[in-house]
């Protein structure tokens, strides 16, 4: 491969996208589980800016807005058909023209479908995350700050580095 061939995407990192984004949901599954069995009924519902709470909640109400939120997303992203049906001109990536002026429209989604399976896994972890601190605080333990933080960091770590892929892969050749 020279310098100025795309960056071909192997299945194996597909498929891996794929299996991160499942074992995620199924993560965040087994801690909405885990909290409905151990938290209070009446958890901390939303938190300040510093990270403390400021609003509280049943458990049920909480999970029956994160639930859907928490493995809806993931599962949004992850079904190829649903964007592939989509009129393309809604689907807003760099150098797409490109691609598909040259008929390669199987890669482009190939491309699409890794960030979104990766962007969507890694909500799903984030949402976990929240699960977490949620219970800690319906426990008595409060988070020091910097691990509140801590969470949406590494999530917004890992979504930069898959669009920097996905820009690195669709980029044209020179």
């Amino acid at each position: 491969m020279t310098s100025s061939e795309p960056i071909r995407q192997s299945p194996f990192a597909s498929f891996a996208a794929l299996v991160f984004a499942v074992l995620s949901i199924l993560i965040f599954i087994g801690t909405a589980v885990w909290f409905w069995i151990q938290a209070p009924d009446t958890v901390a519902s939303h938190f300040d800016s510093s990270g403390q709470p400021d609003d509280w909640s049943s458990k049920a109400g909480t999970l029956g807005w994160l639930v859907p939120i928490g493995v809806g997303i993931p599962v949004l992203f992850s079904i190829r058909w649903i964007w592939e049906k989509l009129p393309i001109s809604l689907i807003n990536i760099p150098f797409k023209d490109y691609w598909l002026e040259r008929g390669e429209r199987a890669y482009l989604f190939d491309c699409v479908m890794e960030f979104m399976r990766i962007v969507g896994g890694t909500t799903a972890l984030l949402l976990t995350s929240v699960l977490v601190m949620i219970m800690r605080e319906g426990r008595g333990a409060t988070m020091p700050t910097g691990m509140t933080f801590l969470p949406t960091g590494v999530f917004l770590i890992i979504t930069a580095a898959s669009l920097i892929n996905l820009v690195r892969r669709l980029r044209p050749p020179r």
